[in-house]
């Protein structure tokens, strides 16, 4: 534990710019441990007095605010030699607020949660009644209450996407992968939305986004494999069909799909599934007319 003067400074000081910025448990917990660092040390002369000055301040600038002055009438003083004493009262104070804090954090998100609830259930009833406008208002309503909610705007997203609301449904599930790229749930129904569009190049590249950040995926190399397909793309169609199969060899779709580049590539449907695929290829014929 460094106990020297510099440290023991820079504590106080802490605890003073906490206080400015109205946090008064970390100014507590900095005041504290400023006070066992004191009490631990060796501080003597000019330095011992120029940090006991600034402890007093300390000290009278936190007893200054409103709740320590109910729970403490007659006030807390620093003295010099009674710093552990005063650290273990700092610290008790510092305990009860930060349970009073906590049960007050938790109450507060439950009524958020409960506030966030009735206006996701609002839009959607809206959008079962066919009320887009409205339910625009109750969804913007719930993202400015519980914008950083985990997966709020994929299940928005989600839910204009089944109305057949496809730019609203794209806008919510852009921002959910902006606010949390980590969270997979969005990239699918993005792709999705892009597609019923009639925009397949920004689909595949919103699943090839999502197949960078997570790894292969049955779902996202199956649906790349198609779309490399559409374009005569064997070689990406191949690849991505051969993950597919890596996963679920199973796979009915990925088994086509492969069967099809294959036959593209090599000339032979079942060539992909050789060690070599070029073994056994036949060279192609060049007729010339003379």
């Amino acid at each position: 534990m460094d106990t020297s003067p510099k440290n023991v400074r820079e504590h106080i000081a802490r605890s003073k710019f906490f206080l400015q910025r109205k946090d008064i448990l970390k100014s507590l917990k900095s005041l504290g441990l400023a006070l066992e660092l004191l009490s631990s040390g060796q501080i003597f002369g000019r330095e011992r007095i120029e940090i006991d000055i600034l402890m007093e301040e300390a000290v009278r600038l936190i007893m200054e605010q409103e709740g320590l002055k109910a729970a403490f009438p007659a006030g807390m003083a620093h003295k010099k030699g009674k710093e552990r004493e005063l650290a273990a009262t700092v610290g008790r104070v510092a305990n009860a607020l930060e349970t009073v804090l906590g049960r007050a954090k938790k109450e507060e998100r439950r009524k958020r949660l409960a506030e966030l609830d009735e206006l996701i259930l609002a839009g959607q009833a809206e959008l079962d009644q066919n009320h887009p406008m409205e339910a625009r208002k109750h969804f913007r309503r719930a993202t400015e209450l519980c914008g950083d909610e985990p997966g709020l705007f994929a299940d928005i997203g989600n839910r204009f996407l089944l109305a057949g609301l496809l730019a609203e449904a794209v806008e919510y599930l852009q921002k959910n992968i902006e606010a949390t790229p980590g969270d997979m749930r969005a990239y699918p129904a993005l792709a999705q939305c892009h597609d019923a569009l009639g925009e397949g190049e920004k689909a595949e590249d919103v699943l090839r986004a999502a197949q960078r950040r997570f790894g292969p995926s049955e779902a996202l190399n199956l649906r790349l494999a198609k779309g490399a397909l559409e374009r005569r793309s064997w070689e990406e169609a191949l690849v991505n069909a051969q993950e597919v199969l890596k996963l679920n060899p199973t796979n009915q779709e990925g088994l086509r799909l492969a069967s099809a580049a294959s036959e593209r590539i090599y000339g032979d449907p079942l060539a992909y599934q050789r060690e070599n695929p070029q073994a056994g290829v036949k060279p192609r014929e060049i007729k010339l007319d003379l």
